[in-house]
């Protein structure tokens, strides 16, 4: 493995050259951008600014507006909250069409103002044609009390941030409305701003944070990734800040000192309602892990430190009919460390094997990425112990996960799509030098195959966004072992049958991803990079 810069820079990618490994120059996608785990956003800074430098430059250009010419600012945007960032929300308004909508002067906790748009009771079918999927938007909420406080029979009513961002999520996934997608955002995106502004409800940080959860999902699934990112660092700042990775602490003194994390939440007011914050938290951290993960940008949380240790409990799925028999720990302390350390816990229900799934995924793919062929001794007996640990614990919870079956949930089919490209991504740095790591490698792509023929994949209708990148990781290792047959085949010999059955295997990814690409830009872009990919062999 060569971590030497390119010599030619001007042949580089900007990937590359940020990366300081060597680039082939291959257009539209060079070779090392083509084999990440990542976004697929190869670019080449000769051709003019990038997409990404476009982006950084509007951003830079609404904040020099802002600054010469603040009352015409204010006309359009109420940032009446001194630590909302307030070029972020009016550059990504600029960033989307949009047309003028009437400016949110209600309450944060009150119900958004209306504005003309899809007819109230045509949207409140699409709204709950969105909770059929909510679940792979991330969203943590009680579905049952939410709806009874959006149409006015629980008390307090919805904010308005969450409402805006439920009901663009509602028309983004329907069929005929899709015309009203810009306005929608423009409003979810105007609320935003004073989200937190004004007198707080008990829940409008918790609704602030699912609001930034449902925009971040929405921005990674239309390939805006900077805008994600914004949205979900915004979320974990809420949820760190809040002390929602402390909920139950048997150490409450560690975060934010004897006076308790900065911007505490009042006390839990049910079970329903301390089961909501710690889904809180684990959504965003899982979030974190996928997003950041893939795009190979640093991680938003740390799991060691002491002041920002995670001591919350696993969740339950808020919307479990047992979620009331549930009794969660008296006390909780070290939970994640626990689980890397291989000890045994209460973390069974689907959405805390998720969160489990994505921290391997998460640890296998940084782990692997500080591999080194030139490591010292002590280094290398570092790592491999690292290395030996956890490729243990993901075929030890890999054995562990529910049987995937026909009647299988979304959720599982991604738990278990997450730990086998786990397992994928830790052996990754071997595969051309170890049999062991290469045969691991194919059999965890493998494994996928099968699962994929025991679900009904074509009626799961829409799936987690994060399911592209897992997709395209296990399509890079029928490609790549395709690639590597035909290189030690004679020429002009007879097709082998390994290499129909890879083919087969290729082409069953393409025709899965095929099946999302229609309704998901993300899923299109990255169908069209490993088809790129797999006829350029």
């Amino acid at each position: 493995m060569s971590l030497d810069a390119p010599n030619t820079r001007s042949k580089a990618c900007v990937n590359c050259k940020r990366r300081k490994i060597k680039c082939d120059g291959q257009r539209p996608s060079c070779g090392q951008c083509a084999r990440s785990v990542g976004f697929q956003d190869c670019e080449y800074a000769e051709a003019g600014p990038t997409r990404t430098q476009l982006e950084q430059i509007s951003i830079l250009e609404a904040r020099i507006e802002g600054l010469e010419k603040p009352q015409e600012l204010h006309s359009t945007f109420v940032l009446q909250n001194p630590y909302t960032d307030e070029h972020r929300s009016a550059s990504l308004a600029r960033s989307s069409p949009s047309t003028h909508l009437p400016i949110p002067t209600a309450s944060s906790s009150g119900p958004s103002i209306p504005f003309e748009g899809i007819p109230r009771t045509k949207l409140e079918t699409l709204v709950g044609d969105f909770f059929r999927h909510s679940a792979q938007f991330g969203f943590f909420l009680n579905i049952h009390n939410f709806r009874e406080a959006l149409a006015g029979r629980l008390s307090p009513r919805p904010t308005a941030v969450l409402v805006d961002a439920v009901n663009l999520w509602a028309v983004h996934l329907s069929k005929d409305f899709i015309t009203y997608e810009s306005s929608y955002l423009a409003q979810g995106l105007r609320t935003c701003v004073s989200a937190l502004s004004g007198t707080h409800q008990r829940h409008t940080v918790l609704h602030t944070i699912q609001a930034e959860v449902l925009l971040a999902h929405y921005f990674f699934r239309n390939t805006r990734f900077l805008e994600g990112k914004y949205h979900l660092s915004a979320a974990v700042s809420l949820v760190m800040s809040s002390g929602l990775h402390r909920i139950r602490s048997a150490d409450s003194l560690v975060a934010g000192g004897p006076l308790g994390p900065p911007h505490a939440l009042p006390p839990s007011q049910d079970i329903v309602d301390e089961h909501e914050r710690i889904n809180a938290f684990w959504t965003v951290l899982t979030l974190n892990n996928c997003w950041t993960t893939a795009d190979g940008s640093p991680s938003n949380v740390s799991y060691n430190a002491c002041d920002i240790r995670i001591d919350t409990p696993w969740p339950m799925a808020t919307n479990d009919p047992a979620l009331l028999d549930y009794a969660l720990p008296e006390s909780s302390i070290g939970t994640i460390c626990a689980f890397l350390e291989g000890r045994p816990d209460n973390g069974v229900s689907v959405p805390a094997l998720h969160a489990k799934a994505a921290i391997l995924f998460e640890q296998a793919s940084r782990l692997a990425a500080q591999y080194r062929p030139n490591m010292t001794t002590e280094q290398s007996n570092k790592f491999h112990a690292s290395f030996n640990s956890l490729d243990a614990l993901i075929e030890n919870f890999k054995a562990g996960l529910p049987t995937v079956c026909p009647g299988s949930s979304r959720e599982l089919f991604t738990n278990h799509s997450l730990v086998h490209v786990a397992s994928i991504q830790l052996h990754n740095p071997f595969v051309a030098e170890l049999d062991a790591s290469r045969l691991r490698v194919l059999d965890s792509a493998r494994g996928m195959i099968v699962k994929l023929g025991k679900v009904p994949i074509t009626e799961f209708v829409l799936v987690n966004p994060i399911m592209g990148t897992l997709f395209m990781a296990i399509c890079q290792v029928f490609i790549a072992e395709l690639g590597r047959s035909r290189r030690h085949r004679p020429l002009n010999s007879p097709l082998p049958p390994e290499e129909r059955l890879l083919i087969g295997e290729i082409e069953t990814i393409l025709a899965i991803m095929n099946v999302f690409a229609p309704t998901c830009r993300l899923m299109e872009s990255q169908l069209i990079t490993m088809q790129q990919l797999y006829h350029g062999l």
